[in-house]
């Protein structure tokens, strides 16, 4: 019935179409925390000046990183090297500023127990990657051995994201969503959906005010992280795309967050949890693709030096073949002469004979 439709998109707009949906609950869900904050916290104003400092710093420090490499393209390396001086500088301005603030570490407390958090997670997630399932799928091979391996590892890190959590106004965070997204854009709907469903079951047997919300989140992030296999052709996104699909991806689970828990515990926690919990999502999201396009360099440059040693191997065989050939050849020859050899001497002993009797 749909066949006739004119609208086909391609996968890159289907991509796109999931993202714009992503951010439409992105701003319900803004549009509801700035309410929530206008109507009954009263936004403090240091506190919205420490924010706007920290987006102004954020803003600052990424154009002149982003231009650093242009630099060095055009100028010479102490150029270079004072653009980089500049960044320090300003990050420790910045730091010192919070430091002196009142509200420096309500501000960077949860940020940096985040990063704490989300180094235990992406060290075990680092482990998990030298296992030979984890290289086999990074190369694009798969069978059942494969997904069943993966399946099992990605769920038992998708586990353990549920308990190594921190505590944010008495609210426990975690990247849970972060792993199953991993996994499914890794390893497709065939990893992804299971261990989405595995990871969700159990946050939801664990109980507590979230336990709903957070299932279904983490059972959709298996989903989504499918699709944008499928539709992306088995490829892992580009750092910047995976980076907004956490961005975006982080603010719809505060969303489901907001809307699934009672009222009005649902938005004082997607309040206390968004900021914390999206920093982790995107920056785990980031060293992850980092690192994968190290794993994915490494293996190839094994591949190709195989590929250079098999060639080489085969080049040796050849000539060895050869070899044989004309050693074999050789031998025939010396054989043949050693037979004329042996008739030149009978004929000139018969050459003899006939001399002795003249």
């Amino acid at each position: 019935m749909f066949s006739n439709l004119k609208f086909k998109p391609d996968n890159d707009k289907k991509i796109l179409i999931l993202f714009a949906i992503l951010f439409i609950f992105n701003v319900a869900l803004f549009f509801n925390l700035f309410a929530y904050m206008i109507i009954i916290q009263h936004i403090s104003a240091s506190a919205l000046h420490d924010l706007v400092t920290i987006i102004s710093a954020i803003i600052i420090l990424g154009f002149i990183s982003t231009r650093l490499t242009k630099l060095k393209e055009l100028t010479d390396g102490s150029v270079y090297e004072i653009g980089y001086l500049i960044i320090m500088g300003l990050l420790s301005l910045t730091i010192s500023y919070f430091n002196k603030s009142a509200n420096g570490e309500s501000l960077w407390a949860p940020f940096l127990e985040m990063f704490r958090m989300l180094s235990v997670i992406l060290i075990l997630t680092y482990i998990a990657t030298k296992s030979k399932s984890f290289q086999a799928i990074v190369k694009g091979e798969t069978s059942h051995k494969i997904i069943i391996w993966q399946i099992i590892i990605c769920s038992i890190l998708g586990i353990l994201a549920s308990y190594f959590t921190m505590d944010i106004n008495g609210v426990p965070a975690n990247s849970r969503g972060l792993i199953v997204m991993i996994s499914s854009m890794l390893g497709g709907p065939y990893v992804g959906i299971p261990v989405g469903i595995i990871s969700g079951l159990w946050r939801y047997s664990m109980g507590g005010p979230t336990a709903l919300p957070c299932a279904i989140a983490t059972i959709i992030a298996g989903i989504v992280g499918s699709l944008i296999y499928v539709w992306n052709g088995g490829k892992f996104l580009r750092s910047y795309k995976a980076a907004l699909l956490m961005l975006l991806y982080s603010g719809f689970d505060m969303f489901l967050i907001m809307v699934l828990s009672p009222h009005p515990d649902g938005i004082i926690i997607a309040n206390s949890l968004y900021a914390p919990m999206t920093f982790g999502a995107v920056l785990g999201m980031l060293l992850f693709t980092m690192f994968l396009g190290e794993k994915k360099e490494e293996i190839n440059i094994s591949e190709e030096l195989k590929q250079t040693i098999d060639d080489n191997t085969d080049k040796i065989s050849v000539n060895t073949d050869i070899l044989d050939i004309n050693t074999d050849r050789i031998i025939q020859i010396s054989q043949e002469l050693d037979e004329y050899k042996d008739k030149v001497d009978k004929l000139e002993q018969e050459l003899s004979d006939i001399k002795n009797k003249l």
